[in-house]
């Protein structure tokens, strides 16, 4: 299942990607916010798996720069009228940028877990047949 998960979001980056020439950059904000729903539930499912494999550190920074990018964006809705249009933008470029980093930063994670899920479930395989 996880598997398809991951191959699930690989393939949404990739149609995000592909749809640049067409839609431009509605395409690419369509995208990021699909995949960073996506990837919230897909993390708070896996958090329990990647914490008792040993990648609590990693979960833990995930959930960090996803939570300092959720307020990036609160910010910009909470003060849109005391801020410039100037720094309006510069604050949604920033959190936009950081969302494409943490959507990358995930699938690497998310990757590693399922290969050590994987690794994980062939020794034991190994170990209990009776050869």
């Amino acid at each position: 299942m996880r598997k398809i998960d991951y191959y699930g979001q690989l393939i949404l980056i990739s149609c995000m990607l592909l749809s640049i020439p067409i839609f431009y950059f509605f395409g690419v904000g369509a995208g990021l916010f699909f995949l960073g729903c996506w990837q919230i539930i897909s993390a708070l499912a896996n958090t329990p798996a990647f914490v008792h494999s040993g990648h609590k550190k990693k979960i833990t920074i995930y959930w960090i720069l996803c939570i300092a990018d959720l307020l990036l964006i609160a910010v910009i809705f909470l003060f849109e009228h005391a801020l410039t249009e100037n720094v309006i933008l510069v604050i949604f470029w920033i959190a936009i940028g950081t969302a494409v980093f943490i959507a990358v930063y995930y699938l690497r994670i998310y990757h590693r877990l399922i290969e050590l899920l994987s690794l994980r479930d062939e020794l034991d395989g190994l170990t209990k047949s009776k050869h």
